[in-house]
Formats: C-alpha cells, structure tokens, sequence
C-alpha cells in the first residue's frame, strides 16, 4: 500500500510540475482547458488531488492533474502546462493526510517534532484507482472550456499506515 501512495504521488508531482525550465515536448498534443469540481457529500473539498488516467494509454501518452482549492476547483495540467490532450480519461480522485501521534524535542534544533505519525485516506477508495472509479471524462477538442463536477461519494477517515 504505501509503495502505491508513493508511485501516486511521483506521478502526480510529476504531471503538475511548473514549467518554468521544462520545455514543452515536442510530441505533447494540443491541450484543451479543462476545469473540474470535486466534492464529497455534495460539498467542495479542498486539496484533493485529480489525476486523468488515459483510459487507452495507446491513444493518449500523457496524463493530467491538478490539487483542489478551497471551492474544490481544480484547474487540470498536462506536463505542467494548462489543459488536457484529446481523450478518454478516469476521474482519480485522492486525499491523504497525516497525524502526529506525539512530538519529541530535537535537542539539537531546540523544535518539536512530529513522531509516530498516522496516515489516513479521506476519499472512499473506489475513487482512489483508475480501474475503480465511476468516474470518467471525455476531451474532444470542440468544448472551449469544459467544466465538470464529479462526486466521490460519502465523508471518510481510514487509517492507511
């Protein structure tokens, strides 16, 4: 489990990393704006993380993503840049957070630090997974900009690690 935490997060990282010295690739498609809504229970959640998983890999190369803001907006990107290549995509939804079980002093920095830490997912994991989720999406270059709103079910906290 916590090397698919891990593998998700490079690949996420890695799909909305600035593209401040990263040229464009010369084979990345036209990218089309797309703007998603996540909520949960109907409501907005924030910082979740979104990533469009191409349902055929052979016919879309790259993957898009985004983090949810305080309205549960997220402004999808494709190797840093905005918008989304033409495709058929899974909705992956995610959202992790950690909890310190105690803090010890750092003698050396003089600062408390967080020990024995939980991790708990808050999505329902059918959502987590682009072979489970419901969710899917479809870019075909004709929309100017596409808003959708996808909902990953009821409020949870499970412990992961």
């Amino acid at each position: 489990m916590k090397k698919l935490i891990y593998i998700t997060l490079f690949i996420f990282v890695s799909s909305i990393a600035g593209c401040g010295d990263k040229s464009r690739p010369s084979d990345l498609p036209p990218l089309y704006p797309c703007t998603v809504t996540i909520t949960q229970d109907g409501k907005a959640i924030e910082e979740a993380m979104v990533m469009f998983e191409p349902v055929d890999s052979a016919d879309v190369k790259y993957s898009a993503a985004a983090v949810t803001g305080a309205d549960g907006n997220a402004l999808m990107k494709t190797y840093g840049f905005e918008g989304v290549p033409v495709g058929k995509y899974k909705v992956v939804v995610t959202k992790i957070i950690s909890e310190a079980a105690e803090y010890k002093l750092n003698e050396s920095t003089g600062k408390e630090e967080a020990i024995n830490s939980k991790r708990y997912r808050l999505i329902e994991p059918q959502f987590t997974s682009a072979k489970t989720t419901p969710h899917e999406i479809e870019i075909t270059g004709k929309e100017k900009n596409i808003t959708k709103t996808f909902d990953v079910g009821k409020a949870v906290k499970e412990f992961i690690e």
